[in-house]
């Protein structure tokens, strides 16, 4: 018998995005485990993410379907990159799901992410559980 795979599984690009090497590292052993992605990319700030989405669209290749983002990181921060990147004309983000992944339990942290397209803040650390109830299956 064949099992038709969940969609989360046919998820091709996921971009985790966090100054944290270790939080990247860690997201990257979990969305692999859990059959995420079959391109996890990584980026240390917003800019560094921004610079690989622009690159992706210039290039004329499929945004990534994931993001995963933190918000308190050096150079650009997590709402910097979300101000900018949900309003360039040039990234099609409107296939993208992206969730803010923090350690911070603020409400206004909370609050100001749902001021931008993002389809959840999850407070770390990601795990198979936080996944399996975002993640959209069939």
């Amino acid at each position: 018998m064949v099992t038709k795979p969940e969609k989360w599984q046919q998820i091709n690009v996921v971009l985790v995005v966090d100054d944290d090497d270790n939080w990247c590292f860690v997201s990257k052993k979990i969305l692999q485990k859990a059959g995420v992605g079959k391109d996890i990319i990584t980026a240390n700030n917003g800019q560094q993410a921004l610079e690989i989405l622009q690159a992706f669209a210039a290039e004329g290749k499929k945004l990534p379907e994931l993001i995963f983002l933190d918000i308190k990181m050096p150079l650009m921060d997590g709402f910097q990159f979300l101000e900018i990147a949900t309003k360039s004309a040039e990234l099609d983000l409107s296939r993208t799901k992206i969730f803010v992944c923090s350690s911070s339990f603020l409400s206004k942290d909370k609050d100001r992410a749902k001021q931008y397209p993002v389809a959840g803040f999850i407070t770390k650390p990601l795990t198979l559980e936080i996944l399996r109830d975002i993640l959209p299956s069939d």
